[in-house]
């Protein structure tokens, strides 16, 4: 008791010697006996006019007088601790908020992915697997973790723009025609007005606008060229065409993986940026990258 009401006030706690304890000290004297300390200097730390804990010194070969200096050098110590303690709570908190903010993100982002794939049953999973060959691109080229995780969100909405293009077209089993083609060409467009809104720590809506622009100024619906791309799109769009060509649409049947690759070989530095095609070449050829094998891994972890 005669030790806990001291603890709780904002100066320090200063006992030279254990034998120069007062009788209500009793208990605080013994165990100060018990572990050989013959000195103690207390320090309190205060946060916001509250005691936020205390730093503290003893002796234990012999007693001694607890100077100024010693007091100050001490509550300093105590004030740095206390700083540090802070930060680290304040990261901790922070940390756990952003994984919180993640969770949410992602589970919006698969709601409006499976969305857009149930009206469209022949592209099902089509928007998960650029998504997959987009971030390995990404990888590939070096790019930073958090590029990768917005290519990643991008890659599973990039055509939720086609929640407006009407299910007869999206399932056309025939070829397009004009403006059934200038219907579907509105895809991106409306995907970024839908993206628009939200605020994703990426340029996500960008991505999803640009990714049928081509590096020579032919793709749409803007007609951009070269590094008016986001390299982002630049890797969504090699990233679309090889997982469209070598996957089944109404229309033909899914054509063989080394047609897809030709594609992009063809048109390296023409339509597709050249590293990105590199990038995506490599990982077929060098890596065995494949959409099976990366499915299945994302199935073990969804269990």
């Amino acid at each position: 008791r005669w030790g806990s009401d001291r603890l709780i006030q904002p100066e320090q706690v200063v006992i030279p010697r254990e034998d120069e304890l007062p009788p209500e000290a009793a208990v605080e004297k013994e165990a100060l006996l018990a572990r050989g300390i013959r000195s103690v200097l207390g320090v309190p730390t205060m946060a916001g006019g509250r005691l936020a804990g205390f730093a503290g010194a003893s002796m234990h070969s012999s007693h001694r007088e607890w100077d100024t200096e010693s007091i100050t050098l001490l509550r300093t110590l105590s004030e740095i601790i206390l700083g540090a303690t802070d930060r680290h709570e304040s990261h901790r908190a922070l940390e756990e908020s952003l994984a919180r903010a993640r969770t949410a993100v992602y589970g919006t982002v698969g709601a409006l992915s499976t969305l857009t794939e149930r009206r469209d049953p022949y592209t099902a999973g089509h928007q998960r697997r650029v998504a997959q060959l987009a971030c390995a691109i990404g990888g590939e080229l070096g790019l930073p973790e958090a590029d990768i995780e917005g290519i990643h969100v991008a890659g599973l909405l990039h055509d939720i723009g086609k929640i407006r293009v009407p299910a007869e077209i999206l399932s056309k089993p025939g070829s397009l025609d004009g403006n059934e083609f200038s219907i579907i060409r509105t895809h991106p467009s409306v995907g970024h007005e839908i993206l628009n809104s939200v605020e994703f720590p990426w340029p996500v809506s960008e991505m999803v606008l640009q990714h049928h622009e081509r590096l020579d100024g032919s793709g749409y619906p803007a007609g951009l060229s070269g590094d008016e791309i986001l390299l982002q799109a630049r890797i969504l769009g090699v990233a679309d065409v090889v997982e469209a060509m070598s996957s089944h649409r109404p229309y033909r049947a899914a054509l063989t993986m080394d047609m897809a690759i030709d594609e992009i070989s063809r048109n390296r530095g023409i339509l597709y940026d050249p590293a990105v095609v590199d990038a995506c070449l490599r990982l077929f050829r060098e890596q065995g990258f494949s959409f099976e094998e990366q499915d299945e891994e994302a199935a073990g972890q969804a269990a």
